[in-house]
């Protein structure tokens, strides 16, 4: 009986080593290992015996089984290792599905430094070849991580197209899956060649339904956004508007910091250039913060150009003309039905009437804190534009919240715009010059004074615009981005950024230090009805442009 049982167990392991080798027979000519460099003379003696295809011999390599990003038009491989690699990691490239052919290193990468190589984005040559020919291929190795979206459409705006996306975030890590994309942006789709892209996981390659994957960085979600930052030459903007928002903020309030990071992008075999990776506000998601009622009876809404919104969504318009779209609302709520008190309280020409309506319908903390960003980011397009208005339902009745989205009108982006200036808040304005609730101003000073010791400081600043010229220098990527979409700035140099910051916060110290005092508390005229300061920064502002 002993005996029967070791010839049962023997076929068993007789079978499963015929079917491991059947494996390995029919996988191995398809995914051929690139093997380390050989001698030239053996290189010479392969184009000697074979002439020269016509076309690539491989398009498609992994590292450890991930996706390497390819660019057609270059015919160059990309491989994501990460950053700061004294030594070279594990590099194990393979060829799927590239049946016959071979593939050599003709170039020894380890002779150079890795961090070399990484930065001034080393081009090392690879020879693939069959019985009959070869033909030459080039592999970069960046220091950032790839994104890759292929499908057989190309991206269109605002319209979902099938893809398959492959996110490589260094030599072992990364992720393959179904999804959909589209352009997305206004201006940028409008006025420049690099497009922002938004990826939605879908369950199957038709994209017909979401699904979330665990993503590395962002953890599990159902979407990612690439933020082209088409309108920075430096690329820094947008990133360091939501750094400096993410110290001032918690992600476990409604609309929190969001973290970013630099990515490459390449889409259908083709180099897109240096993005930012940004996971986007789940608008549901988000309202929760507020309880666990809310998305059953909170309200969002979206305050920003008529050519930004889609016609098909409700729109209001208050009595500066600036449009307001009902961008999320409970079942059954009428038509931007929440909106209406706000409307109501910035058209009061009352004075009285207008403090009595801020200190009951406004989250105080919440506008200033918005407000101060923009003022200290140099954000000319967060006011009137770029803005999410939270209608909240709470224990005490209606209540609006300020929140931020689309920050790259920032840090002096035009000539003209000067650090020095204090720029019009039409409605926190006028809540300091009333003080409204005999509160405003010492909440603005109080406010002021936590952000500038929490993060925005010209030091931190420094600090963070240090970091983003490693990473996007050191990785090679800012001049690759450079080259695909001319640039004439080739290495990043953030110093004017830094220089614009440190004069608009020493700006904001000033000028809140005098829209706060005591000495200005009681400097009121009547103009015709409206209150406004007689002389001081806010009457400078406004530039007679504004009436309060």
């Amino acid at each position: 009986m002993k005996r029967f049982a070791r010839v049962r167990l023997l076929l068993a392991i007789m079978a499963l080593a015929a079917a491991a080798a059947a494996v390995v027979a029919c996988a191995s000519p398809y995914a051929p290992v690139v093997q380390p460099v050989m001698d030239i003379e053996e290189v010479w003696a392969i184009e000697d015996a074979r002439r020269e295809s016509d076309a690539p011999l491989v398009t498609a390599l992994e590292n450890h089984g991930m996706p390497l990003a390819y660019d057609a038009y270059e015919n160059t491989f990309y491989c994501a290792i990460g950053m700061d690699h004294e030594e070279w990691p594990d590099i194990h490239l393979t060829a799927p599905d590239a049946k016959g052919v071979s593939l050599v290193f003709v170039d020894d990468y380890t002779y150079d430094w890795c961090s070399d190589a990484v930065m001034d984005g080393y081009a090392y040559q690879v020879i693939a070849y069959t019985d009959e020919e070869f033909f030459y291929t080039q592999v970069v190795f960046t220091g950032l991580p790839l994104v890759i979206l292929s499908g057989s459409e190309e991206l269109l705006p605002h319209e979902d197209v099938p893809v398959r996306v492959a996110l490589s975030w260094d030599a072992q890590t990364g992720l393959v899956a179904n999804a959909r994309a589209h352009e997305r942006g206004d201006t940028t789709l409008r006025m420049r060649e690099k497009h922002g892209i938004k990826v939605e996981f879908t369950r199957t390659d038709s994209g017909a339904r979401k699904t979330q994957v665990d993503m590395p960085f962002l953890g599990r979600t159902d979407e990612f956004i690439l933020i082209a930052c088409a309108m920075d030459q430096l690329l820094i903007r947008d990133r360091l508007s939501w750094d400096l928002y993410n110290g001032i903020s918690q992600r476990s309030e409604p609309f929190g910091g969001r973290e970013t990071r630099y990515v490459e992008v390449f889409v259908n075999d083709e180099y897109e250039g240096l993005y930012l990776l940004m996971r986007p506000f789940d608008y549901e998601q988000e309202l929760g913060l507020s309880g666990k009622s809310a998305p059953q009876t909170d309200s969002l809404y979206r305050l920003a150009g008529r050519s930004v919104f889609e016609f098909d969504k409700p729109l209001e318009q208050d009595y500066r003309g600036h449009y307001y779209e009902e961008h999320y609302a409970p079942e059954g709520a009428g038509h931007c039905e929440a909106l209406q008190p706000y409307l109501a309280l910035i058209a009061q020409e009352d004075n009285a009437a207008f403090c009595e309506g801020v200190m009951d319908l406004l989250d105080i903390d919440s506008v200033i804190r918005y407000a101060l960003f923009v003022q200290a980011c140099g954000m000319t397009d967060n006011e009137h534009n770029n803005l999410y208005i939270q209608a909240h339902h709470g224990e005490n009745g209606l209540t609006y919240f300020f929140h931020p989205w689309d920050l790259d009108v920032s840090w002096g982006r035009d000539d003209d715009e000067n650090a020095e200036v204090w720029y019009p808040f039409e409605l926190l304005d006028r809540m300091i010059e009333l003080d409204c609730g005999g509160v405003v101003r010492d909440r603005v000073k109080a406010i002021w004074q936590e952000m500038r010791e929490k993060a925005f400081s010209a030091e931190n600043v420094e600090a963070l615009i240090a970091h983003y010229n490693h990473v996007m220098g050191d990785s090679g990527a800012f001049y690759r981005d450079a080259v695909r979409w001319n640039r004439s700035n080739s290495y990043p140099d953030g110093y004017s950024t830094y220089s614009y910051a440190a004069s608009r916060f020493e700006m904001m110290d000033r000028r809140i230090e005098e829209i706060c005092s005591e000495e200005l508390r009681n400097r009121y005229i009547r103009v015709e009805g409206y209150t406004t300061f007689d002389e001081g920064p806010l009457s400078e502002a406004r530039q007679g442009k504004t009436k309060l």
